[in-house]
This record gives structure tokens, sequence and C-alpha cells, in this order.
């Protein structure tokens, strides 16, 4: 089975609840929610005090603070650093669901693209008794092949299931290692 990755524009925040229309305040925690359908994708924030949870149909969601005014920005490392990143995480088996959130990120700012036309390989499973070997994919899972931007490697990257509950921790490990401050 095969899918295409397609572009898709998703707008940034507005800095704005959607439930209470108002402004979000700096240092206020908010959640963004992306919804809709093949052809068009939404985004909203919610204030954390106005959050249920996740609307019925959003395809993600996820936790944000407005910065405050005297906070240092942040600067995201250069794109050849987090492509070597995801390369070395490949060894690391408990860095697998941070290793497919990078690619996904790199896909998104352009780094990574799908490689040719096979971006989505479906694994066969294995039989139970026939293990496989350390390097190899979990067999069973989804792996896309992508390409990168910067040096035209390919890289093969297992699609992870990450739970709703793991996702905020994630996010904040992800922005620790990608991300410095600067003056």
């Amino acid at each position: 089975m095969m899918n295409m990755i397609g572009e898709y524009k998703i707008n940034r925040t507005t800095r704005r609840c959607s439930v209470g229309n108002r402004p979000l305040l700096p240092g206020e925690y908010y959640y963004s929610v992306v919804s809709g359908d093949d052809e068009e994708f939404r985004r909203v924030d919610i204030a954390a005090d106005a959050w249920t949870g996740p609307p019925d149909g959003c395809i993600g969601h996820w936790k944000n603070r407005v910065p405050l005014p005297e906070e240092k920005k942040r600067e995201l490392a250069p794109p050849e650093v987090l492509i070597d990143l995801l390369r070395s995480m490949a060894d690391q088996p408990a860095m697998s669901k941070m290793r497919y959130l990078l690619a996904l990120m790199l896909l998104r700012k352009r780094h990574l693209k799908p490689y040719e036309d096979a971006t989505l390989i479906r694994s066969e499973p294995e039989a139970k008794d026939q293990p496989a070997a350390d390097d190899e994919a979990v067999p069973g899972r989804d792996r896309l092949q992508l390409e990168s931007n910067i040096d035209g490697s390919i890289l093969t990257i297992e699609v992870a299931d990450i739970a709703s509950t793991e996702a905020e921790s994630l996010q904040e490990q992800l922005v620790d290692l990608l991300y410095r401050e600067v003056e």
C-alpha cells in the first residue's frame, strides 16, 4: 500500500482563544487544534482554561505557551545538524517516537521530501519465531522513505504510534533537543 504525502498549508497561531474570542496573554498556555479534510486544514487555538479535550474529528493537537516578552528567543539548529541527528537516532530504538516526530518536522520545514513515489512502505509481519535483527525495521510497522534536500541521502523512518498521553512530553523533549536560546 502506498500513500502520498501532500503539501498542506496550516495557518500560524492567531494568539486568540477561539472559544472565548479573547487574546492569549504572555505566559498563558493554550492548545492548537488542526481539523479538516483531504483538501483543506484549519488551525484554531484554545486557552488552557477553556480546553475540554480534543474536539471530535480533529487530526491533531498540541500544547503551547505564549512567550513572555523578557524571554530569550529560541533558534532551531541548522538543517544539516538535524539531518545528522535523525540519522544517529536510527541506532537508538528508545528514540523511535522522537525520530518520527523529527522526521515529520523536517518534512514540514522542507528539509526532507518523500522519496520518489514510494513514501509509505507497509511492512509484512514476520513469523513470531523469526525476530527481526536489531538494525531492521519492526515487522508490521509502516515506514516512510524520505530524501534529504540537504545531501540527497535516503532515510527510512518507522511510523510511530504516539498516544495522546505522551505527546506533550515528547514535544517538550524535542524542543529542548532542537532549539537553543539566542540573544
